[in-house]
């Protein structure tokens, strides 16, 4: 709610949540811009409690603010027993990456990373199925869609520094042996940005 000013224990009692998850998504939601802590240590909505800019023709505060957020990364992935499906981990990153993309007048590249091996017309194959996967999903209209081919991990940080990317979204399979990024720890360190991690229960964190 515009005018809704909470304290963390507040925000514990409302949602019924622990601390450490309240801190999480209340660290989340600051770090994407969209709550900001209050002098007293209460958060309220960026926009209503962070002093506007004066219109000097009129006088009057004007609304208009920089977004944290222009380009979005988000690593996506096909199921593998349905190939024109997006995983349950790719599906979670794309809403994320959609919701801070509407609240932040943002772009989403959904990138996919196939095997360095497959033939240019595999990789043509792959960018059409996860296109149509794309179709199904709400806000469509604000995802751009990227398939490349090589190590994960190297593409990741190397299209994000192409396209300029102030975020990247990565959505944990919550199995060993299904993890997208083998080497996530080296990501958090080298990524020039931040970095959203979806966490199959549906928590987020940035790191």
């Amino acid at each position: 709610m515009p005018d809704l000013r909470l304290t963390t224990w507040q925000v514990e009692r409302l949602f019924t949540a622990d601390a450490s998850t309240s801190a999480s998504a209340l660290h989340a939601l600051v770090s994407a811009g969209f709550l900001t802590p209050g002098p007293d240590g209460s958060y309220g909505r960026t926009e209503h409690l962070t002093s506007a800019p004066v219109d000097t023709s009129t006088g009057v505060p004007t609304r208009i603010m920089p977004s944290p957020w222009r380009r979005i990364l988000c690593l996506v992935d096909l199921d593998n027993e349905n190939r024109r499906s997006l995983t349950t981990a790719a599906h979670s990153a794309l809403q994320y990456a959609t919701t801070l993309a509407v609240t932040h007048r943002a772009r989403v590249t959904a990138l996919r990373v196939i095997p360095q091996r497959l033939s240019e017309s595999a990789r043509t194959s792959a960018a059409n199925r996860l296109r149509r996967s794309v179709l199904g999903e709400p806000m469509r209209g604000l995802i751009d869609v990227l398939v490349t081919s090589g190590s994960p991990n190297e593409e990741v940080l190397r299209v994000a520094q192409d396209i300029h990317a102030d975020l990247i979204v990565i959505g944990r399979s919550g199995r060993p042996d299904g993890e997208s990024l083998p080497h996530l720890p080296e990501i958090l360190r080298q990524a020039l940005c931040h970095i959203l991690i979806v966490h199959p229960s549906g928590r987020a964190a940035v790191a």
